[in-house]
């Protein structure tokens, strides 16, 4: 039976007008904008754990970075770990965790959020869009939550693949993550508990494991260890592939110094999003919505995919009006990680200018790539960032991008701190990738052309009249996908 059919549309809307806040007095947070510290907290979380380990995640990838964390998940689930792993179904995952052997261990349940069907046989579990959930197809559970022992809470926005840390070969992106302890983590428990419980997430049989799962179990182990070893020389990896208990502690102890007790508000859109029929925005929207509007200075904003409709244009021009300096920052065409996102953006570029808010591009040349990419060979410089800061104050981080996939589709997570002390340095962070030689300020002339002006890395000023630094053939083909009427899902 069609998964719609497990509650009905009134049901569902009342979720989806909850926000799945909690507020319990204060908790610790510290940002983490570096790929390298990103990563190195994340192996000593997994190193550290004593009890249980919840993955939450997009996006599990079968390069380095998602061999690595197969490998030291095994580890920990053999040292008596109790592990969860909740993966979105419609996305391709690295090859061992998405494998019903590794689920064979005792101590690792694996599953998989939004099967469109309940069908069988060859077609047990694929998204098969049957009449009336076509529309559903397009739903992603975009969450990306990492929570060991209850006790320590990694989110934001980086997936689980090498291009969110800074080391792939290809093409890397600028992210950001916290880091916290306190009773938020007791918030995305909960929040990961009502994904984990949901109807619209499959988990394997475990009654149907036998003898020889076991034995392909301990052939896995031996193969994703030969093949981590093997993808990091390959790739040159830079960052270490295990960790000492003790070099993980002293990691965890060091983030935690640095953090900052401010009072929060965790928001996590809830699981019956997927059942939506019909517009219903995010909580995870509202709450920001909510920080914008209560601006009364300044808002500077990271949106990777910045494709603002018609509401949240009029919430910018609203703002603008006030006399609040607004600054967003986008990807461009030559940093962008997709065309058709991309397409979004260029569509929506003269009606953000038109609010009066100040727009910006990403540069993927900026010579603050540097300081990002842990590479043999500069690559090319994107970003997934989505951050927030208002009035040197308020503080957002998370999975949500300020676009329609986010708002009305995805379902998403995110934090937002109040304290002034966090909002300096989160806005230290946004305002780099803001300074001149790193991004491109885009301006309307009088003619309604576009410009895009920057300075080179010696300072001196230069202006683009077209997307700046693509390739013919990467400019054609984006000429092309902007002309097609596919915004609402991008």
């Amino acid at each position: 039976m069609p998964t719609s059919f497990l509650a009905d549309q009134e049901t569902i809307a009342q979720a989806t007008k909850k926000r799945t806040v909690r507020r319990e007095g204060t908790s610790g947070f510290e940002m983490m904008a570096d790929g390298k510290e990103a990563y190195l907290a994340r192996l000593a979380v997994v190193e550290s754990a004593r009890k249980t380990l919840d993955f939450q995640y997009f996006i599990w990838a079968d390069d380095v970075c998602g061999t690595v964390f197969a490998d030291r998940l095994l580890a920990a689930a053999d040292r008596g770990v109790k592990v969860r792993m909740l993966l979105d179904i419609t996305h391709g995952a690295q090859s061992e965790v998405k494998s019903a052997t590794l689920a064979a261990h005792p101590n690792i349940e694996i599953a998989f959020f939004n099967p469109m069907t309940a069908l069988k046989g060859i077609f047990a579990g694929n998204p098969i869009p049957l009449i009336g959930e076509i529309d559903r197809m397009q739903s992603r559970m975009h969450n990306k939550i990492l929570i060991a022992d209850k006790k320590l809470l990694i989110g934001g926005g980086r997936n689980l693949a090498d291009t969110y840390f800074g080391v792939d070969r290809k093409h890397n992106m600028r992210d950001l993550d916290f880091i916290a302890q306190g009773p938020v983590v007791n918030a995305a428990t909960q929040s990961f508990n009502l994904y984990w419980n949901s109807p619209l997430t499959r988990k394997g049989d475990r009654t149907k494991l036998t003898a020889k799962d076991q034995d392909k179990l301990q052939d896995m182990r031996q193969n994703i260890d030969r093949k981590k070893g093997h993808l990091a020389r390959h790739h040159s990896y830079a960052y270490p592939i295990t960790l000492a208990r003790e070099d993980a502690r002293k990691i965890l102890d060091e983030l935690s110094d640095r953090m900052v007790w401010a009072e929060y508000e965790f928001i996590a859109d809830p699981p019956e999003r997927m059942l939506r029929k019909g517009k219903v925005a995010s909580p995870v929207w509202r709450t920001v919505e909510d920080a914008i509007e209560g601006s009364q200075k300044e808002v500077i904003m990271h949106a990777a995919y910045l494709i603002p409709q018609e509401e949240t244009l009029a919430l910018l021009q609203e703002t603008a009006k006030r006399g609040v300096n607004i600054r967003l920052l986008t990807n461009s065409l030559a940093s962008i990680d997709g065309l058709l996102a991309m397409t979004g953006i260029a569509n929506r570029r003269k009606e953000v200018l038109e609010t009066g808010a100040a727009y910006y591009e990403l540069n993927a040349r900026a010579p603050a790539r540097k300081d990002y990419l842990h590479t043999p060979k500069p690559t090319l410089l994107g970003m997934h960032t989505k951050g927030l800061v208002v009035d040197n104050r308020i503080s957002f981080i998370g999975s949500y991008n300020m676009d329609p996939r986010s708002k009305y589709i995805n379902t998403e997570t995110g934090v937002i701190i109040n304290s002034p002390t966090f909002a300096a340095r989160l806005k230290n962070y946004l305002m780099e990738d803001l300074q001149p030689e790193n991004c491109w300020q885009v301006n309307q002339e009088k003619n309604n052309r576009l410009t895009w002006k920057g300075k080179t890395q010696h300072g001196q000023p230069i202006t683009h009249r077209a997307d700046p630094e693509v390739p013919i053939k990467k400019r054609v083909s984006y000429w092309l996908l902007t002309h097609l009427p596919w915004e609402n899902l991008l």
